[in-house]
């Protein structure tokens, strides 16, 4: 274990802890009980791990086709299919998965959309926490990669508080029969998937930039800002609606009530 995995690690788990316990705190009337606010985190420690023979055969397969394209010669649409194999849509399938496990595991005890949005955040930031720590100990980090992590270091558990509140909302909408559940199931996915797969392309998987060009200096500064925008969105927005989403009841008895 090196100096610079015990930073990053060590700051990414102040940073999510510190929103995420604030998220926790404004639950109305009452915030979950500890069980249901820490173990998901601990499950979503599970998801990178999930990733990590699919990516890595992948990866694999195309360093033994010798007529792959090479990353630094990705057309954006070849980045981008590149990307959502190996990192925006494998990856938020995986913490898909945990996110059901997990309501699964509390399908009697997460009562309203809210706690679906802090159950996806959950998920997120076991995710962030094993992917820093993997990450931040490699060779190639850098005090200068340290600080491009650090401003998508809420990415996952934004990108995953979306993909709950719409999973919310479609047992919310199925308990209240005001809409098709599909119309919230879709965009639980296809919008993490869609900001995760662009962001990548902009950053990791832009080749403009591994070249040196300033078509991919300037690329991979609007996947930063852009990036930047959502997350700021999406916990904002949180933050204003936490009312609204907590009077959104998702238990049967409690709708009837």
């Amino acid at each position: 274990m090196n100096a610079m995995m015990i930073i990053s690690t060590g700051i990414t788990i102040v940073i999510l802890g510190f929103l995420y316990w604030r998220m926790v705190k404004r639950e109305i009337p009452r915030p979950v009980g500890w069980l249901q606010a820490l173990l998901p985190i601990a499950i979503g420690l599970l998801s990178m791990p999930m990733t990590i023979p699919i990516s890595m055969s992948y990866l694999n397969a195309l360093a033994a086709d010798p007529n792959a394209v090479k990353l630094n010669d990705l057309s954006f649409f070849q980045a981008l299919e590149r990307s959502f194999i190996v990192a925006g849509g494998l990856e938020e399938i995986a913490k898909l998965i945990l996110i059901l496990v997990v309501l699964l595991i509390f399908r009697k005890k997460v009562k309203n959309v809210y706690e679906y949005i802090l159950i996806g955040a959950c998920i997120g930031i076991g995710f962030t926490v094993f992917e820093e720590f993997y990450y931040g100990g490699s060779e190639s980090a850098t005090a200068f990669s340290a600080a491009e992590r650090l401003i998508s270091v809420s990415a996952h558990m934004t990108f995953n508080m979306v993909m709950g509140e719409f999973l919310g909302r479609a047992k919310f909408s199925k308990l209240n029969g005001k809409s098709s559940a599909v119309l919230y199931y879709v965009p639980a996915l296809l919008i993490p998937i869609v900001v995760h797969s662009l962001y990548d392309v902009c950053t990791t998987f832009n080749s403009n930039l591994m070249r040196g060009e300033m078509s991919g200096m300037i690329r991979a500064a609007v996947g930063y800002a852009a990036l930047l925008v959502f997350e700021l969105v999406v916990l904002i927005r949180c933050k204003k609606k936490t009312e609204v989403f907590c009077g959104m009841r998702t238990l049967a008895e409690e709708t009837a009530a």
